[in-house]
């Protein structure tokens, strides 16, 4: 029988041990590379500045939602890298400079459109990017909306509707109808110089036009200044044209139909013997001074 030397016998024992337990130590060896790298991600993460690993944007555009991951540090920027384009009149929430500083952050589009304003049988249209019932009704010269009124905005066709949208609009009480303060098609115009007006009640009425200052007789309704329409009709405040009429038939301040549309008596003159229906409408026609 061969003798081992104890030296032997030691080296290879400690063999046997390292083979049995290799898997043992690879396991270590690769745990450890594991936590040194979660703990070296951990401590750039903590120490790096807000947004340099990126951030989650969310987009809220015409009632759909989208998420990008972006290094975008202001919501302009952040709008470039999703390829997203806003007009003048969209409005954005925050504000195009505002700077992103979260992490995880939220932006809204609202967007700028045509929109159909019903309110019984008036209709208006406007081009906003208002969004409340209140806003809307506002900006087409509609009464507020009432606490018992209802509203609905859908969605139009607009080649049927010629519109984006609809505000429907079902008042608890009937509104009051909406002056129109327009020039019907059979208006006055200077090469005309007089003529015969029908009005909606089928009264007839001589109407000519004349072109002096008004701000004296203006006191005669509370005041204010008149400005001249685009048309060269004299109107104030309130956008009535200002009339001279028999005071006997129409007293100062009488609302009346005009060709030019809705007028205040305001003046008078010696036409209105003559013609005591008769309409003589402030206008710029002859010296075109815009008084």
């Amino acid at each position: 029988m061969k003798l081992v030397p104890k030296k032997n016998r030691f080296t290879q024992k400690l063999k046997r041990l390292l083979h049995q337990h290799r898997n043992v130590v690879v396991f270590a060896r690769v745990a450890l590379a594991v936590w040194a790298a979660v703990v070296g991600i951990s401590l750039y993460a903590s120490n790096a500045q807000p947004g340099a690993v990126g951030r989650l944007v969310t987009f809220y555009d015409r009632g759909k939602e989208r998420v990008i991951l972006t290094q975008a540090k202001t919501v302009q920027d952040a709008l470039k890298d999703a390829s997203i384009v806003v007009d003048t009149k969209d409005v954005v929430e925050p504000a195009l400079g505002s700077e992103l500083l979260s992490s995880d952050s939220v932006v809204i589009i609202y967007r700028a459109r045509l929109v159909l304003v019903i309110d019984g049988p008036q209709k208006e249209k406007v081009m906003t990017n208002a969004q409340s019932p209140n806003e809307l009704a506002t900006l087409v010269g509609l009464p507020a909306i009432g606490e018992k009124d209802k509203t609905k905005i859908s969605q139009a066709d607009f080649i049927r509707d010629g519109a984006n949208s609809i505000l429907t609009i079902e008042r608890a009480e009937l509104a009051p109808q909406k002056v129109a303060f327009v020039p019907k098609p059979n208006a006055l115009t200077p090469s005309r110089g007089a003529q015969i007006y029908i009005d909606a009640n089928g009264v007839a009425h001589r109407e000519t036009y004349y072109d002096l200052p008004m701000n004296v007789v203006m006191r005669a309704c509370g005041g204010g200044d008149y400005t001249v329409r685009s048309d060269g009709a004299k109107i104030d405040k309130d956008g009535y044209v200002l009339v001279a009429a028999n005071l006997n038939n129409y007293p100062r301040c009488s609302i009346v139909d005009t060709s030019l549309g809705p007028g205040k008596v305001y003046d008078t003159g010696g036409f209105a013997l003559r013609h005591p229906h008769g309409f003589d409408l402030a206008t710029d026609w002859t010296n075109r001074n815009g008084r």
